[in-house]
């Protein structure tokens, strides 16, 4: 079991999150997925200016610009760096319609005492999604972070209990309870939930730039709040706390409020 876990890790360190296709001509270069449910980021020279549809973009205090395209955008975006312009296109996304059935009623339905649970928790999450650390902390290779069968996929549309409910806003993994899950990539612990309503306990990673990762519907928690952990270090364990139907991991990223696709930075064909 050890030796299959360290090939599984070594697997991880060779995924590289890959440049832009339709980038040629342009003296800047730009990592990440031109794509819906994507995210871009670059470095500039001091005092370059950057602009994104004509709307000036805020540097980091490394000068990075980062930009997330949500799970629906225009076939096209347009970037300026400098003097320098240049049009391109968005690959548009279909998503599938995922349906749930036999959760509890009162997760599907909630009670007016669990609505005061719930918007009390989402103003929490709010606040988290806010920028703090204004430099690059993540690397450009992405762990999956923990081994086992995906079994949600971002921005599907889901019908919980025959209700239709807000798309997907993650990766879910299914595995065995108690199942090793790991950072993807360096960060800091920015925040630790115990038992929220819909996301159990729950781990908000910071990556930097106003990137998170929200790791949901955990059994144990191995690391405390404010402590940096690099890419491959124990988090904690599977499970099914909170809004759950079986033990996995659900794995959200977040540009600030946009919600990115976990599938942008990895490669699943490594759990296949």
């Amino acid at each position: 079991m050890q030796k299959k876990l360290i090939n599984f890790l070594i697997l991880q360190f060779i995924i590289i999150l890959p440049k832009l296709s339709n980038s040629n001509n342009f003296n800047f270069d730009i990592l990440g997925c031109f794509c819906e449910g994507g995210m871009i980021y670059g470095i500039v020279n001091n005092g370059e200016q950057v602009k994104i549809n004509d709307l000036k973009i805020k540097l980091s205090s490394d000068n990075y610009f980062v930009y997330a395209f949500g799970r629906k955008h225009d076939e096209i975006i347009k970037i300026k760096i400098g003097e320098e312009e240049k049009i391109f296109k968005v690959k548009k996304k279909k998503y599938k319609i995922e349906k749930i059935n036999n959760l509890p009623t009162r997760k599907v339905e909630p009670s007016q005492k669990d609505m005061k649970k719930i918007l009390k928790e989402s103003d929490e999450l709010k606040k988290v999604k806010n920028l703090d650390i204004n430099n690059k902390l993540f690397s450009d290779q992405f762990l999956i972070p923990v081994e086992g069968r995906v079994s949600g996929r971002f921005g599907s549309q889901r019908i919980l209990n025959g209700k239709a409910k807000r798309p997907h806003y993650g990766l879910d993994i299914a595995a065995k309870k108690g199942t090793k899950i790991y950072a993807p990539t360096d960060g800091k612990i920015k925040k630790i939930f115990d038992n929220m309503f819909f996301t159990g306990n729950t781990v908000i990673i910071d990556h930097g730039l106003g990137l998170i990762s929200i790791f949901a519907h955990l059994e144990k928690i191995f690391i405390s709040e404010n402590q940096l952990v690099s890419k491959g270090d124990l988090v904690g364990s599977v499970g099914m706390t909170g809004r759950a139907t079986g033990p996995h991991l659900h794995w959200g990223i977040y540009l600030k409020n946009v919600p990115v696709d976990p599938e942008t930075f990895i490669d699943l064909n490594v759990l296949e």
